[in-house]
C-alpha cells in the first residue's frame, strides 16, 4: 500500500497517512477530470477497507455536470445527510486542487487556493488514517502537511503546496488601564424604585396637603354669629344719635 505524499498515482488510489490526520493538518489532492460527465471522489476514512468501505469522516464527490461538489459522511455503511451548496468551480479537462484542513469540530475545504466551504466534523472522536481517490480522473499528486491547531479565524486560503495561510480573526481594540487590566464600560445606573402611592392620596404622586389659610377654607371665614352681633351694635348706635 502506498503512503502519502505521492506523485502521479493511478486512480483508483488508496494511501495511508503516516500517524493519522491531526487537527490543523491539510490533505491536498491535485487531479484532472478527463471527460464530460465524469466524477471524482475523495474520501478521508478511518480504515483501509474499500468494499465494504470503512467509515468516512469526509466524502467529497466532484460533479461538474450537476454543478455541485457533494460533501457527506459514511458510518456503518450508511450515508449521512448530503451538503451540496456552493456550486462547482471545477471544469472538465482543467487541473484543480482540493485542500482539506481538519479542525477538531470541522473541515475547511478550499478549491484552487480559494475557500469553498466548511463541513462539520460529525465524528470528532475518530481519526483519519487513509485517503482514497477514485473516478475517471488523472491524479497529479496527493500531499499532507502538518499544521498548528486552528480553532478560530477566517477560512483557510492555500496558495501553493508548501504554504498554509490563515487570516486571524478581527478583534476590536480594547482600552487598557496602565496596570494592564481591561477597562470595561461603566455599568448602567439602576432603574428608579417603583412609585408607591401616598396613604393620603392613593393612586396619585405624594404631595403635601393644601396650604392652610386658603380663602375657601373655614379658617379664613368670619363666623356668622359674630357678623350679626357686629351689625346689631352698629344699628343700635345709629338709632341713638
Amino acid at each position: 500500500m502506498a503512503t502519502i505524499p505521492i506523485i502521479s498515482p493511478k486512480a483508483p488510489f488508496l494511501g495511508s497517512i503516516p500517524g493519522g490526520l491531526s487537527s490543523g493538518s491539510v490533505v491536498r489532492v491535485k487531479c484532472v477530470l478527463n471527460n464530460f460527465g465524469d466524477r471524482c471522489q475523495i474520501n478521508l476514512q478511518t480504515g483501509a477497507a474499500l468494499n465494504p468501505r470503512d467509515d468516512v469522516l469526509l466524502h467529497i464527490s466532484i460533479r461538474p455536470q450537476e454543478g455541485a461538489i457533494v460533501r457527506n459522511t459514511l458510518q456503518n455503511q450508511i450515508w449521512g445527510t448530503e451538503e451540496r451548496y456552493g456550486g462547482c468551480p471545477i471544469t472538465y479537462g482543467q487541473s484543480f486542487v482540493v485542500s482539506m484542513q481538519l479542525e477538531w469540530d470541522r473541515f475547511k475545504i478550499a478549491i484552487n487556493g480559494e475557500h469553498f466551504c466548511t463541513f462539520g466534523n460529525r465524528f470528532p472522536n475518530r481519526q483519519v488514517q487513509f485517503v482514497s481517490v477514485d473516478g475517471n480522473c488523472t491524479i497529479d499528486y496527493i500531499t499532507m502537511e502538518r499544521g498548528t491547531t486552528i480553532t478560530h479565524g477566517s477560512p483557510v486560503v492555500i496558495s501553493n503546496p508548501g504554504m498554509i495561510a490563515v487570516c486571524p480573526p478581527y478583534i476590536p481594540p480594547q482600552p487598557y488601564h496602565p496596570s494592564g487590566s481591561v477597562l470595561y464600560p461603566p455599568a448602567p445606573p439602576p432603574p428608579p424604585p417603583p412609585y408607591t402611592p401616598s396613604a393620603h392620596y392613593p393612586g396619585l404622586p405624594s404631595h403635601p396637603p393644601p396650604y392652610p389659610g386658603y380663602p375657601h377654607r373655614p379658617a379664613h371665614a368670619t363666623p356668622y354669629s359674630a357678623f350679626t352681633d357686629e351689625l346689631r351694635t352698629k344699628f343700635e348706635k345709629m338709632s341713638h344719635e
